[in-house]
């Protein structure tokens, strides 16, 4: 296959009420990549899901959600009716959409914790509705629809699940197994994955009836799935490790990058990671973002995690296989594949 030449990032413009300029860093070269580090005029990055090249979503800590329709040149601030964390995005088709979050902790003698929500929208993304509470006080840290009626969210210990488009949703809890449930992905209507912090993966068979525990490498914390053609991907704190049979069994690619936020493979072959590189060192210092990719299956890994712009890399949205968009705390960064 080709190999990648190049990353490069168009300017980014930001629309609240009025359209406004944003910061946008000269564009330069890092280890192969052409990059360019833009910064709205809203902060607090928390996910990010693009429709396509034109239409795309970011939502932020404080209950934001930004839209736009020209390829992130503008975003309009879209009323989701809550400001607590929006910490996934997902859209089944250009206008039905889910946006999930909360927050499982407050301070205070007495405090009550506001727990989480499913927003949902039909209009694509003009309006949102909360279509669901949690019974127990948990955030909601990941969604994934299989088709327009199958979805699934995870929140702490328990797997939400609706069978008709998020009218109504079951909850099936989950023994605690320490730490967080991070990421939820379906290969197919039947197979499921679930990863967690503290080292465990969550496989399913049966569509979510039942799930087994997986347990790799101890307790390094896994943070986000990606699968292609029956290869299933999954990162975390330590080295990316891979399973060809559905999970049953995983090795750990040797030659892969360590403190890995987000994954996504384009092809068996082809794939991209994004997270947290290489400390600035110092009392004070701070870790810089890092960016790889693998166009053997995850053999080997080209890339840099000395990326001085911006700190860890959280969240990517490839729209197509040869664009890209991803977020770190308060940029957002375009990305195109040659």
């Amino acid at each position: 296959m080709k190999k990648i030449a190049a990353f490069s990032i168009l300017c980014l413009f930001v629309l609240s009420c009025n359209k406004s300029p944003v910061e946008v860093n000269s564009p330069t070269s890092i280890s192969g990549f052409d990059t360019a580090f833009i910064t709205p005029n809203f902060g607090g990055l928390q996910s990010v899901y693009f429709l396509d090249e034109r239409d795309g979503f970011v939502s932020t800590y404080n209950g934001g959600l930004y839209k736009t329709t020209d390829s992130a040149k503008s975003w309009t601030a879209l009323n989701s009716t809550t400001t607590l964390p929006i910490l996934d995005i997902y859209f089944t088709d250009s206008q039905v959409g889910f946006a999930v979050g909360g927050l499982n902790f407050c301070g205070g003698t007495g405090c009550i914790p506001p727990g989480g929500f499913i927003l949902k929208t039909t209009d694509g993304g003009k309006s949102w509705k909360n279509i669901f509470t949690p019974t127990d006080k948990v955030e909601i840290t990941s969604v994934y629809f299989v088709n327009a009626s199958l979805g699934f969210c995870v929140g702490d210990n328990v797997v939400f699940k609706t069978t008709n488009g998020g009218q109504t949703w079951s909850e099936q809890k989950i023994n605690d197994l320490g730490g967080k449930m991070m990421q939820i992905k379906f290969t197919i209507s039947r197979n499921g994955f679930i990863v967690w912090l503290f080292g465990k993966i969550l496989v399913t068979a049966d569509g979510g009836a039942t799930w087994q525990i997986k347990s790799p490498n101890g307790n390094i914390g896994y943070y986000a799935i990606s699968e292609k053609d029956g290869s299933v991907f999954v990162c975390g704190q330590g080295k990316i490790i891979k399973s060809t049979n559905g999970g049953d069994s995983w090795i750990e690619l040797s030659n892969s990058p360590v403190d890995i936020f987000a994954i996504h493979f384009t092809s068996r072959q082809t794939g991209f990671a994004f997270g947290r590189g290489n400390y600035s060192g110092g009392d004070w210092g701070y870790s810089f973002g890092s960016i790889y990719y693998t166009d053997d299956g995850g053999e080997s890994w080209n890339g840099t995690g000395d990326i001085k712009e911006v700190g860890l890399i959280q969240d990517v949205s490839f729209p197509t296989s040869k664009l890209a968009y991803a977020i770190s705390g308060n940029k957002i960064i375009r990305l195109t594949v040659k």
